[in-house]
């Protein structure tokens, strides 16, 4: 089973930027890759689950924001 991920990925015209689940629900639309990196990274710290963002380039970066045990043991 895939990690569990909230996405960051231009639409088709690249005017915009999407923040998507990995179901592929659309949370929302953005005008900047920033804005919509902002929001996507307090979806993914507050689920405790990866950030992807897909580049109009093809590349891909990936932060995770997954919690270790140390933190899940005291809460944090």
């Amino acid at each position: 089973m895939p990690d569990a991920a909230v996405y960051v990925v231009p639409d088709a015209d690249f005017d915009d930027w999407i923040v998507r689940t990995d179901t592929g629900d659309e949370v929302a639309h953005y005008a900047t890759r920033e804005a919509a990196e902002l929001v996507a990274q307090q979806i993914a710290q507050e689920r405790a689950i990866d950030l992807v963002v897909k580049l109009p380039d093809g590349r891909t970066t990936r932060k995770s924001f997954i919690k270790g045990w140390v933190s899940k043991l005291f809460g944090r």
